[in-house]
């Protein structure tokens, strides 16, 4: 059993790992702009704001970083979350000696990736498309960075596309890029079994549902977190399948 801190504790990703942190027996806390439903001890507060992170951070084992801006922006409306909040995590979980920290990284890190013939993107791959997925790169090497200079463990969790909405939905629909998708009760079984792994330093690894192996490169996540996904596109929505 850990002690957990959960950074976007409140958001669409956020939930079910605190969910599933929880049922596996872990201590879960939880940090977010809005408060944090079913969560005694959630605290409130910003990832850009350093001294709110590292009174939340005080007294944990483990870090699931969730928090950041998820979707392209001007790339000065991604410094706070993603870039200065990022770093404040990583300050802080440094400096409170926390020994495991689980970065939520995204697909969008090799949103840039075309082979011919195709072939699933490797973990060592970065070719990101936009500033977004810019920020996600900074992640992965600051995770290392911290790995190689801290003696702290860090697994970089590259996520799939965990549709939030109806119009995600619809716009998956019209895409068609069902593999790169990850229903909630996978991705949350990839991030909490990365807070359990053993003898890890530093790892990417892809956490995306059933049929994401055609597109990304599983085999890591399930060497070294032991998953393996559990349904498809569209199973695990939390509303019905909108009309396209």
């Amino acid at each position: 059993m850990s002690k957990v801190l959960v950074t976007g504790s409140a958001g669409t990703v956020g939930r079910p790992v605190c969910e599933e942190l929880r049922r596996r027996g872990h201590v879960v806390r939880g940090f977010d702009r809005a408060p944090t439903p079913e969560l005694e001890d959630a605290v409130v507060g910003d990832v850009a704001d350093a001294a709110a992170v590292g009174a939340a951070m005080r007294g944990m084992d483990a870090l699931v970083h969730l928090a950041a801006q998820p979707h392209e922006r001007p790339f000065p409306e991604l410094l706070g979350p993603n870039v200065v909040g990022l770093y404040n995590v990583m300050d802080a979980a440094r400096a409170n000696n926390v020994q495991r920290v689980v970065l939520a990284s995204s697909m969008m890190v090799v949103s840039g990736w075309m082979e011919d013939p195709p072939r699933a993107a490797p973990v060592d791959e970065r070719r990101p498309h936009n500033h977004y997925a810019l920020t996600k790169v900074w992640a992965e090497q600051m995770g290392e960075l911290y790995a190689r200079r801290t003696g702290m463990s860090v697994i970089a969790v590259r996520l799939g596309w965990m549709v939030r909405n109806p119009d995600e939905a619809r716009h998956m629909l019209r895409s068609k890029i069902f593999d790169c998708y990850v229903s909630r009760a996978d991705g949350a079984r990839a991030l909490a079994a990365a807070v359990e792994a053993p003898d890890i330093k530093f790892e990417v690894v892809y956490a995306a549902s059933r049929g994401g192996e055609r597109v990304f490169d599983m085999e890591p996540a399930r060497r070294l977190l032991g998953f393996e996904a559990a349904q498809r596109w569209p199973e695990g929505l939390p509303f019905p399948l909108p009309d396209e």
